[in-house]
């Protein structure tokens, strides 16, 4: 059995907020509504952007689908990730943070996010494949203590805005939840 965890409050004692950002961010389930941000975001952050119609099936699969939204402005999405939890692992499959509202730690406070979401569905590990060229990704699951474990090799392959056809390697990093 899978726990769905959404909840709007602070989770434990050790929980500290990020006293960068202006604002919190309150997470939830994506629903059909948020389609269109959700689009438009992933449109602007990646070379090979997910289609709507695979973001839906993660959903339908019941994997956790989650957003946030910056507290001062509930119907902007700022963040969204789509996790799927295994027997004792979870794979993060797709992390966003809109572009506006990057380098703001967002994406810290998401990630921080799923790895509580990981450990309450007793996931040991968490494990994830990003393109060798985002070194700003690589920067912060670095700082979350991810470790490469692996390289696919032509893993991402898309048409750059110039019309040629790019072929990247993804790195596999993984971590135990529980540090």
């Amino acid at each position: 059995m899978i726990i769905q965890f959404f909840h709007h409050c602070i989770l434990n004692a050790s929980y500290k907020p990020d006293k960068t950002l202006k604002n919190n961010i309150i997470f939830s389930k994506i629903t059909a509504d948020d389609w269109p941000q959700i689009m438009a975001i992933e449109n602007q952050t990646y070379p090979n952007p997910w289609p709507l119609k695979v973001m839906q099936d993660c959903q339908q699969a019941g994997y956790q689908c989650i957003k946030g939204t910056v507290s001062t402005k509930p119907n902007e999405i700022a963040c969204y990730a789509f996790l799927m939890i295994g027997f004792e692992e979870s794979n993060l499959l797709n992390i966003s943070v809109n572009p506006v509202l990057q380098r703001q730690n967002i994406a810290s406070q998401l990630l921080q996010r799923l790895l509580l979401i990981s450990r309450i569905n007793h996931a040991k590990n968490i494990w994830l494949e990003v393109r060798a060229s985002n070194q700003a990704a690589i920067n912060l699951y670095e700082k979350f203590h991810f470790k490469q474990i692996g390289t696919r090799k032509h893993y991402y392959q898309y048409i750059d805005a110039s019309g040629q056809k790019i072929k990247e390697h993804a790195l596999i990093m993984s971590r135990k939840v529980n540090l």
